[in-house]
């Protein structure tokens, strides 16, 4: 009885998860979002990441935190997914640290490197401060791309320590990213997110 109890939530919750991300996809599919997604798999346990003290932006020397070989992996499963899925891609915006512009390529191969992705846990100064305070007002995540969706590889706290925890109003618990996964949103004077989704 309890085997069969637990089949039946476990049934329960996939197709609950299956229709969800289906009815992404089908937005996805249309065009006219914005994706974030957080760079793939990095050696070590999330959520716990230690950035090693010599990772620095355009830096992809043995001393920058790189991704795995899974992430490898991961990110070429990503480009797979979206290629079987038809999904319409436009822009493509990436972090300058090695591991997003390392996803970013493999995942989607052409990409902008864009600084105000960069966002680091202490380390903030006065030119990245404003450049992300700005960013809703340049209109990035507010535009609606022209029957494609734009994607912007980023960091973790991109979303609960950067420009979208303090100018879209999300909580941290609503917006933690496993590395690979993505968030999407609806642009519009103040966007709109939809939902997580793993397109791997």
């Amino acid at each position: 009885m309890r085997g069969l109890l637990f089949f039946a939530l476990f049934s329960l919750m996939w197709t609950s998860s299956g229709a969800q991300d289906q009815g992404l996809i089908d937005k996805l599919q249309k065009g006219g979002l914005n994706i974030f997604i957080r760079h793939a798999i990095t050696p070590g346990q999330d959520p716990i990441k230690v950035n090693p003290p010599t990772d620095r932006p355009f830096d992809c020397s043995v001393g920058s935190r790189q991704l795995s070989k899974e992430g490898r992996e991961q990110s070429k499963r990503i480009a797979r997914r979206i290629k079987e899925l038809h999904i319409p891609i436009g822009d493509v915006y990436s972090s300058t640290f090695c591991r997003c512009e390392e996803t970013a390529k493999l995942a989607f191969d052409q990409y902008t490197l864009t600084k105000w992705l960069i966002v680091r846990p202490g380390v903030f100064n006065p030119e990245l401060d404003s450049a992300l305070k700005s960013v809703p007002t340049q209109g990035l995540l507010n535009k609606t791309p022209s029957r494609k969706n734009n994607v912007y590889v980023g960091h973790g706290v991109t979303l609960t320590q950067g420009v979208l925890s303090n100018d879209f109003g999300l909580s941290e618990s609503k917006i933690f990213l496993e590395e690979g996964e993505a968030v999407l949103f609806e642009p519009g004077d103040r966007p709109r997110m939809l939902g997580k989704i793993k397109l791997y």
